[in-house]
């Protein structure tokens, strides 16, 4: 096989492509960094669109000669190793002869399906020739797998289906100033929208193929428990189905394992104790679920009690439950742009609060942690109005604030917007604010 060829024909595609048109993210990514980039996220989140659109802020300073772009799961690469690529750089400079005076740029998409791909990739940041660009398939490469292969030398950005924001501007609604259309009648069209962002969610191709998005999702799902978690993980589909069933049935709520267990039971499983709980962490890793621990100032407290579990997407609960519930989709929608802002809880903490020892224990959402304090904590309901809220709304920041000291409070309604001790949002708001 001339792997000499193949590599200067996936080159040569490149130099004859013209890019689509893309949705620029709100992922800020340097565009000078002296280590590798990696671009992680769930699949179908648009990974390799996120590339394309820094390659577009890239053009408009940089030689389209000096950008390499490789997709590795090109039908003319199948089956490469680290040795086959040994001829990828000086082809390309033969071929695209980029400007010595200006950086070069390296994109390589699907890079895990390169047999002992870090032994290369490493050769290549040790030259310090290259700006470097990594994505792969969340089925075969996870954040930590990057980081043990390319030893610390990488730095992940978290690419997730889109923002309310960002699903607003592909929609050609322009929101300049939020603040002014709560009191706009303009605001049923906002509202019409998160309907849709809440029932469908927001892959990218779901947005684009509305009529076809049911059976897209449904592919998804599939997707991610056959290839994602199923070959991964070496688990029967069949297992892993009913365990993201229940998942999704039991999003915004706690997630027991021994419920599951028991669920599973059932339906005449037979596996440990422990086993549904490690079918969460792999759904987890994957980036198809995520989970909340309480707070407590003790670490050991943080893991004995039940975590409560969010889904990526809320197009999914669309496909698996015939009913909307505002309350818990809002919910969900709230934990995941709070994902995006912390970006994935680096910047600051996130956890959920309840009062224990009690039969109707008070209850908070989120509590925001930052460098130790606690700066923030918010609840989310389905109110309207003012009358729409709940006694026990109110209770619960009472409750929480004398046990974890004042602190901002927000509650985040429907269409309700008041300042004052408690302040209310509503969620489309929040969502457009930075």
């Amino acid at each position: 096989m001339d792997r000499k060829h193949d590599l200067k024909l996936v080159i040569s595609e490149w130099v004859d492509k013209k890019l689509p048109e893309v949705i620029f993210r709100e992922v800020d990514v340097p565009l000078n960094s002296e280590i590798i980039i990696t671009v992680v996220g769930p699949r179908r989140s648009g990974k390799t669109y996120f590339m394309y659109s820094i390659i577009k802020k890239l053009n408009k300073n940089i030689p389209e000669s000096n950008i390499l772009y490789i997709n590795f799961e090109h039908e003319r690469l199948r089956h490469m190793n680290s040795y086959d690529l040994t001829d990828l750089i000086p082809l390309y400079y033969e071929l695209c002869n980029p400007d010595d005076s200006k950086p070069v740029y390296l994109f390589f998409d699907e890079i895990q399906v390169v047999e002992d791909w870090s032994i290369w990739v490493n050769r290549l940041f040790e030259s310090k020739k290259f700006h470097i660009y990594l994505s792969g398939s969340s089925s075969k490469l996870l954040s930590l797998e990057i980081a043990t292969e390319l030893r610390g030398r990488s730095i992940d950005f978290l690419i997730l289906p889109y923002s309310f924001r960002e699903f607003l501007r592909i929609r050609n609604i322009d929101i300049k100033h939020p603040e002014l259309m709560v009191y706009s009648e303009n605001r049923g069209v906002i509202l019409s929208a998160l309907v849709d962002y809440m029932k469908y969610g927001s892959y990218p191709e779901t947005l684009q193929m509305k009529d076809i998005r049911d059976k897209l999702l449904k592919m998804y799902i599939d997707t991610i428990i056959v290839k994602d978690v199923g070959e991964r993980y070496k688990i029967e589909p069949s297992i892993l189905t009913d365990v993201f069933y229940y998942i999704v049935n039991n999003y915004s709520k706690y997630l027991s394992g021994t419920k599951i267990y028991n669920y599973l039971k059932t339906l005449n499983y037979k596996l440990s104790a422990e086993r549904p709980l490690q079918i969460v962490r792999d759904f987890n890793e994957v980036f198809s679920i995520f989970t909340l621990d309480v707070y407590s100032r003790s670490f050991k407290s943080r893991k004995q009690y039940p975590k409560k579990v969010y889904i990526v997407d809320t197009g999914f609960v669309h496909i698996f439950l015939d009913k909307m519930e505002y309350g818990r989709l809002m919910e969900n929608i709230v934990f995941m742009e709070l994902y995006r802002r912390s970006d994935s809880f680096e910047l600051f903490q996130v956890y959920y609060w309840r009062e224990y020892g009690k039969s109707t224990g008070k209850e908070i959402d989120f509590i925001l942690v930052k460098n130790g304090v606690i700066n923030e904590m918010i609840n989310v309901t389905y109110a309207r109005n003012e009358k729409d809220i709940a006694d026990r709304e109110i209770e619960a920041f009472k409750v929480a604030s004398e046990d974890l000291g004042s602190t901002k409070k927000t509650l985040i309604t429907w269409d309700y917007n008041n300042i004052g001790d408690i302040n209310c949002i509503p969620l489309w708001k929040w969502l457009l604010n930075n």
